[in-house]
């Protein structure tokens, strides 16, 4: 754009290349962190560290009473289970409805398992639709993906199937 000040630098790393040149000029101290930590650096350690989560001593560690941790607001209604649904060692939010099975997943907002739908270590993300009768598993699907009916999509603990945001399948 005209006139405008910005400019690629081509920097990488904070650390490396903003940090270090500056460290004449600024003040920088350490910090001793002990709590619990995470490194996520592709997707299988994102799926590793979100599936550590469903262990309640680990999602208090990282989230505890003392220091809430504050979200952009989206009012929803609390999570709809149908009479014969089932949910194990879940962490599903607001706005959810849940028709099917859910075992050992990380449900975002707005997520919709339909009736007969069986969906097992697995992360969820904001909208996202499992139609009826799909099975899933060791799925990663990024916001407002949907499953249809009958699908069947599983990838491995050691490699889970990865879904883009707005996803068909």
């Amino acid at each position: 754009e005209a006139g405008s000040t910005r400019r690629v630098h081509n920097y990488v790393y904070l650390e490396r290349d903003i940090l270090a040149p500056a460290l004449k000029i600024l003040h920088v101290r350490g910090y001793e962190y002990t709590g619990y930590r995470a490194r996520i650096y592709n997707m299988k350690s994102y799926f590793d560290e979100n599936m550590r989560l469903l262990n309640h001593k680990n999602m208090e560690a990282l989230f505890p009473p003392e220091r809430p941790v504050y979200t952009k607001v989206r009012d929803e209604a609390p999570v709809r289970y149908a009479m014969d649904c089932k949910v194990h060692n879940s962490v599903v939010a607001d706005g959810c409805i849940i028709d099917g099975t859910v075992e050992n997943c990380i449900i975002f907002k707005g997520v919709k398992v339909e009736k007969g739908a069986v969906v097992k270590n697995s992360i969820l993300m904001q909208d996202t639709v499992i139609g009826e009768n799909a099975k899933v598993n060791c799925v990663i699907a990024d916001k407002n993906v949907s499953i249809k009916s009958s699908a069947e999509l599983s990838g491995a603990n050691t490699f889970p199937v990865c879904l883009a945001k707005n996803t068909r399948v």
